[in-house]
């Protein structure tokens, strides 16, 4: 069987087995040997390597249990997809969080995760202002080709999805319950438009109800999509802080909508903004920070010459805006030839939007 074929059939079993949480296999994964190792490990070393568990134990061995197999069939015949964190259409960005699920159940157009992404998150308990914001801002990102990825939750999120629905760039929900449960129940109509072109998914296997130590899971995954996370309206105790924390651990950028300084749900986002979180007044903010080739509608920069740049030179823009890079640590992280890195930085060179420093490290140019 091919790694594809063990990983993916292995990601399944681990899936279905919920005793084996990514946060607990990741950090064996990456050892050397990865995969193979782990599998190829006596049950002796694998009790010693997690903790002695032996359902774990069994679970991690039982990649070719029948039993799965029949699971994944019932799953898809009910028109929901299994993408494993082996598969080639598993969204790059959320390989590089240290815990990415080993599963993600969807439904609707996989080509989402091959888009730009920038997470709008905020209060249930929206305002008017609010609801109003995340609408504007996520219809300006999505009709310039960015996805926006939210939570499905009312309020903000919902305010987030609906507008997206309008643009190129679309949405992707994210659920923190089985990907077949009505949750929230207001949203069977927006469940049903959504998929027509969009995606849903959830790390949770279908069936499994919400509850509250599902949502700071879900949130995780929020943040590992997107290349920047926006928070719109926070309370102090607002879940959307957890998103917006675990969006910085991660390297992403992350951004603040000011609100009334009399409203409770824009505590957490002045409190954002006060820690260094970025200044968001709209979706130029957001693009002139994370996508500097794009430009929102009716901004000074949509009148300006585009910039058209290679998918190449677009991936290796993303990358830099995490962290400064040379370029032979730029081919080794996209296991690309020398020759391609060379051109896409050159391109970047001329088009204004990377410079390297004095020890040949390649960040973005500001300004």
């Amino acid at each position: 069987m091919s790694r594809t074929g063990l990983g993916r059939r292995a990601a399944l079993s681990w899936a279905r087995g919920r005793e084996l949480s990514p946060q607990r296999l990741w950090p064996l994964l990456r050892e050397p040997g990865g995969l193979e190792s782990l599998l190829g490990s006596s049950e002796v070393e694998l009790s010693e390597r997690l903790g002695s568990r032996e359902r774990a134990v069994a679970l991690l061995r039982s990649v070719d249990d029948t039993d799965t197999d029949r699971w994944i069939r019932d799953i898809e015949r009910n028109g929901i997809q299994a993408v494993t964190s082996f598969d080639p259409d598993y969204p790059p960005l959320l390989l590089e969080i240290p815990d990415p699920p080993f599963v993600l159940f969807s439904a609707g157009n996989l080509e989402r995760f091959r888009s730009p992404a920038v997470a709008v998150v905020g209060s249930r308990d929206a305002s008017r202002y609010g609801r109003d914001v995340s609408a504007r801002l996520s219809k300006e990102l999505s009709s310039v080709g960015v996805t926006v990825v939210s939570g499905f939750a009312l309020g903000v999120d919902e305010a987030a999805h609906e507008a997206a629905l309008e643009g190129a760039g679309g949405t992707i929900a994210v659920l923190g319950c089985g990907i077949d449960v009505d949750y929230p129940r207001e949203h069977t109509g927006l469940k049903a438009e959504l998929l027509r072109r969009n995606l849903m998914i959830s790390e949770f296997v279908p069936g499994t109800e919400p509850r509250p130590a599902n949502f700071p899971v879900r949130n995780r995954i929020i943040a590992g999509l997107a290349t920047g996370v926006v928070v719109v309206e926070a309370s102090r105790r607002s879940g959307s802080l957890i998103t917006a924390r675990l969006a910085g651990d991660f390297g992403r950028d992350v951004f603040a909508v000011p609100g009334s300084v009399f409203s409770p749900t824009s505590v957490g986002s002045h409190e954002l903004l006060r820690d260094g979180a970025i200044l968001c007044r709209g979706a130029e903010d957001v693009l002139a920070e994370i996508f500097p080739t794009l430009h929102a509608p009716g901004s000074a920069r949509a009148d300006s010459p585009r910039v058209n740049l290679s998918s190449e030179a677009q991936e290796l823009l993303t990358a830099l805006r995490r962290e400064s890079s040379s370029a032979e640590e730029l081919a080794r992280e996209k296991d690309w030839p020398a020759a391609t890195v060379l051109t896409a930085l050159f391109e970047l060179e001329e088009a204004g939007l990377a410079a390297s420093d004095e020890q040949g490290r390649y960040g973005p140019r500001r300004g």
